[in-house]
């Protein structure tokens, strides 16, 4: 025998069988619905309103994952452009350390070349000397030749432009050269001008025509050459060009200041001359 069902039970069995059926109601409706859209254009004046407010709604939730990843490119943007600019800043450095060092290279080539030069007008041979010190009291140059390069004490050092100095004592690996500036250095000169001869004295930072009489044919802009008198120097070696003339007529001797012609202060490499002697001794003309 079947149990017999309840009132609430036959509600519940009635309310499902009208929910089942409003579902398949709105599903026939839908695919109707669906069929009409795609083929007629009755909607669309529908869809076009309802489109603002739901992409409205759409712009607003997707605001905010828009807004981070724009964050966090411009992030990792930010940090690309700071690691670039340091690399680039790196770089610059290391160019202008490398340009630097050219300049150096190139001013020390051109130096080498106009030490050549001179070497060129010595009969004999002559030894590049690298300067390794400076000396003030007294006024010497340390160069890096000495006795095993050859180098002995008297020889002659010049650079470029004149006669620098002299060797006055030689080491193993070492020389002192005294500079032609020194109080305690003279070297006999010539004038270019008139062959008037003289004896040039260091005076610290020029050098001085000693014992000059007043009546000494001699004036400002005069070149001085060494004259080969005494041994001690080759002649026609550039020494010096007289920068000031003082006569007074109460004393027996003129002042006459000698500016040294080599570059005494920014010498980095002179010539150790081997022997005396020049091609030919200058003259006024040349």
């Amino acid at each position: 025998m079947l149990p017999q069902r309840t009132a609430a039970q036959k509600d519940l069995f009635v309310r499902g069988a009208k929910d089942g059926q409003k579902l398949l109601a709105l599903l026939l409706a839908s695919c109707i619905l669906l069929a009409i859209d795609a083929k007629t254009p009755l909607f669309d004046g529908a869809r076009m309103v309802l489109s603002s407010p739901v992409g409205a709604f759409y712009f607003v939730a997707e605001a905010p994952y828009k807004l981070g990843a724009q964050a966090v490119e411009a992030v990792t943007r930010h940090s690309e452009l700071v690691g670039e600019n340091d690399a680039l800043r790196r770089r610059l450095l290391e160019v202008e350390a490398l340009a630097s060092r050219y300049d150096a290279v190139h001013d020390e080539n051109s130096r080498l070349r106009e030490l050549l030069g001179a070497g060129t007008r010595v009969r004999d041979d002559v030894l590049v000397a690298e300067l390794v010190g400076v000396s003030s009291l007294p006024r010497e140059l340390v160069v890096d030749k000495g006795r095993l390069s050859g180098v002995v004490v008297g020889q002659a050092v010049i650079d470029s432009d004149g006669l620098v100095g002299q060797v006055v004592e030689a080491a193993q690996f070492t020389s002192r050269v005294l500079l032609i500036t020194d109080p305690n250095h003279s070297v006999p000169v010539r004038v270019l001008r008139n062959d008037v001869l003289g004896i040039a004295t260091g005076t610290g930072d020029a050098l001085a025509l000693k014992d000059a009489a007043v009546t000494l044919d001699i004036a400002r802009g005069d070149r001085l050459v060494s004259s080969g008198l005494g041994g001690r120097f080759p002649a026609g070696y550039p020494v010096g060009v007289v920068e000031s003339v003082v006569r007074d007529q109460t004393e027996q001797f003129a002042n006459v200041v000698v500016r040294p012609s080599a570059s005494l202060d920014r010498a980095q490499q002179v010539l150790v001359v081997f022997a005396g002697g020049v091609d030919d001794a200058p003259s006024e003309a040349s």
